[in-house]
């Protein structure tokens, strides 16, 4: 934004403000008009420094903003990059992006600078997603929104690769997002790019990475685990906390539902790391 600098006469606060004191006060109104014009025109200096600085305060992005926003083109690059290359697809959203959200030139060469410094930044990136969950942590359509972003990347130019999903998926704990909701932006993003998201496909599809990654975490295990090891954790987790074993313990009718609730958890991850892992 460029800034204009008035050019007035050194006298031009006394002229309007003894037209405009005269208009709505007569002689006297003028009178106390060229008073304070008189006022202006000796601190019009002052006065123009401060309400240039005003604007411009006003016209930058809030710290918040900013640190949204630097987070946000740091992990589009990180993700565009994931598969070694960037293609012009992505980039070329990238570049949509930033116009959707009305950069001004400045803006948009900082944006470019850091996106190109996110395919490289790969020990930034868990410590700005933390900074930028504790900055957000009362608005979820924020971090949502950011998360849809990363996936509108990942799906420039071509169906998101595996691994781009895999890292989409290591990105929710440290932005609090569930599974659940991150497989509901997906499957948007994925009727939005023309891919197949009815009923029969959900029933037959490999369980996304996200759903993975929660099935492991609720089975406390590491997606390094063995067939052996996910049927023994299934089985102890199921011997503490199956409802009749509860029942015996005298519990109180909430805690009996948290424990049902509890119970079908891990029987639901323990379905989804069978058919991941063909077991």
């Amino acid at each position: 934004m460029k800034w204009i600098k008035l050019k007035l006469p050194h006298f031009a606060g006394k002229v309007v403000g003894l037209v405009l004191g005269f208009l709505l006060g007569n002689w006297p109104g003028a009178a106390l008009g060229i008073i304070l014009g008189h006022s202006f025109d000796f601190h019009r200096n002052s006065i123009f420094t401060l309400a240039s600085l005003f604007l411009r305060k006003i016209s930058l992005p809030k710290p918040s903003e900013r640190l949204y926003r630097e987070v946000l083109f740091l992990c589009l690059g990180y993700v565009a990059k994931q598969d070694g290359h960037v293609s012009p697809q992505k980039i070329a959203a990238a570049e949509a992006l930033f116009k959707r959200m009305g950069l001004n030139t400045t803006q948009r060469e900082a944006a470019i600078a850091q996106f190109n410094q996110g395919k490289l930044a790969t020990d930034q990136i868990e410590p700005k997603l933390e900074e930028l969950r504790k900055r957000f942590a009362n608005k979820k359509l924020r971090r949502l929104e950011f998360v849809e972003q990363l996936l509108n990347i990942a799906y420039a130019g071509g169906a998101a690769s595996d691994s781009q999903l895999q890292l989409l998926a290591s990105f929710l704990p440290l932005l609090n997002v569930s599974p659940a909701e991150f497989e509901g932006l997906h499957q948007r993003i994925r009727m939005q790019k023309g891919y197949q998201t009815n009923q029969s496909y959900q029933q037959n599809k490999t369980p996304s990475a996200p759903v993975i990654l929660q099935a492991y975490q609720t089975l406390g295990l590491r997606g390094t685990a063995s067939p052996e090891e996910i049927k023994l954790s299934y089985r102890k987790l199921m011997s503490l906390h199956h409802p009749d074993k509860l029942m015996a313990q005298g519990l109180t009718d909430r805690a009996l539902d948290k424990g049902k609730e509890k119970a079908q958890e891990i029987q639901h991850a323990y379905s989804v790391l069978k058919k991941a892992r063909g077991l």
